[in-house]
């Protein structure tokens, strides 16, 4: 069991190798199986073409929503990195190192709200 840090993260979750791992390979291998599928099963050549079309629109939709999402995470951990570094590895410190993909964004919001609500600059 070991801990969270902000290499960790940075490394493992919000690098461009993890974005490419997580995010293009899983797009591609789905697309070429799509079109392959699309190729043994269709006939008409319109039809093969307009399923490729489709196809790979949506794969480029869902790389594009999914890196939105992986550069949202970015900002908000390097703005929680630089006005709360201390209490923000504390918090880290608290998280498996093997946290769930789609849990990140959520698990630093959370940690935000928390030190949000400790700083009494940002108390109203």
């Amino acid at each position: 069991y070991s801990l969270m840090t902000f290499d960790v993260l940075e490394i493992d979750y919000l690098s461009l190798r993890a974005w490419v791992r997580r995010c293009i390979y899983p797009s591609l291998i789905c697309l070429i199986g799509a079109l392959l599928f699309l190729r043994l099963s269709v006939v008409s050549e319109r039809v093969l073409d307009q399923g490729a079309l489709i196809t790979a629109f949506f794969a480029i939709y869902f790389i594009l929503v999914r890196s939105g999402h992986i550069l949202m995470i970015r900002s908000l951990h390097f703005d929680l990195k630089r006005r709360f570094e201390a209490a923000y590895a504390e918090q880290l410190a608290h998280l498996p190192r093997s946290l769930k993909g789609y849990n990140i964004g959520f698990t630093l919001a959370r940690i935000k709200r928390e030190l949000m609500g400790k700083d009494p600059i940002c108390k109203k």
